[in-house]
């Protein structure tokens, strides 16, 4: 089992470096061809900057509910969440009845069936979704939100919010971790004044690591990029002036391991939505995060 393991980490290794090389090559890596975060505009919003990756979006003048544009882009969230599991359960599918027949044959010819069919399924529970060598994955959605209310300086009490979510990719021996279809949101929403004088969002995605420090492939222009033998992070901030929301949304941000000679390994997964929020000379943060495997 040892070797066969050791085997196979190699192998995805391998697929790995491939995909890293490519995605230097073009500033950002490409490889999950279901990232479409930005493919769709919530209802009220306009596109204050964007590239060939993500954007950002503020809320257009003519807005005065607030409220529903919040609930309009979580209600975007959850139908994006919603589609991608319907997809990942039909190939679910697929992976577990190739795993058994994978593990049926395996079985006659090296006793190794029982392995082979349990592969299969944990393809199917993970989704479907396999890494660079068609091994299964431990996928997941995190999804966040947190509000908390505050008094603006010379203005009335209300509420700011702050909610995102981030679909992580992490194969069966967590070696390295992609995070795709990220999008986020944060938002003043109280009424006196209606606009803040300032917003600055962040999107923090993070790992917790041991071994050899990990590479960030694809993160946003501009972001803040650290790593070490301990853990590693890119974290992206814009900023917009004399409006009370701000969206995000970027397609793909990848954590690998430097070469497959070095031990490197992800845990403590995490992505957070940051929104700090400037009525003149005070300032209000709020901060919402989701993790896994910690």
């Amino acid at each position: 089992m040892g070797i066969a393991i050791r085997s196979r980490r190699s192998a995805s290794l391998a697929g790995v470096a491939a995909l890293l090389l490519a995605g230097v090559a073009v500033g950002v890596t490409q490889g999950a061809s279901d990232s479409q975060a930005a493919e769709s505009a919530t209802p009220g919003t306009v596109v204050h900057k964007e590239d060939a990756h993500g954007e950002v979006r503020v809320a257009d003048p003519s807005v005065r509910n607030k409220r529903k544009l919040v609930d309009a882009a979580k209600k975007e969230r959850k139908e994006r969440q919603k589609a991608a599991g319907s997809q990942e359960t039909a190939a679910g599918t697929t992976a577990d009845t190739t795993g058994g027949s994978t593990g049926e044959t395996t079985g006659g010819t090296t006793g190794g069936g029982g392995t082979g069919g349990d592969t299969g399924g944990s393809g199917g529970d993970s989704g479907g979704h396999g890494d660079q060598s068609g091994f299964p994955t431990r996928d997941q959605w995190l999804d966040s939100t947190k509000s908390s209310r505050v008094s603006p300086e010379g203005g009335a009490p209300g509420e700011i919010s702050a909610a995102g979510s981030s679909f992580v990719k992490v194969p069966f021996m967590e070696y390295y971790a992609i995070f795709t279809d990220t999008k986020s949101d944060v938002a003043w929403l109280g009424g006196r004044p209606f606009n803040a004088d300032s917003i600055k969002h962040t999107d923090t995605w993070r790992i917790g690591s041991v071994g050899a420090p990990f590479l960030v492939v694809g993160a946003p222009e501009g972001a803040a990029v650290k790593s070490t033998g301990s853990s590693a992070e890119a974290s992206w901030s814009t900023s917009v002036e004399r409006n009370w929301y701000s969206q995000h949304a970027y397609d793909q941000v990848a954590f690998y391991p430097p070469n497959e000679a070095d031990y490197s390994n992800v845990f403590r997964i995490s992505h957070s939505v940051t929104g700090t929020f400037q009525f003149g000379s005070s300032f209000f943060t709020v901060t919402s995060q989701d993790r896994a495997y910690s």
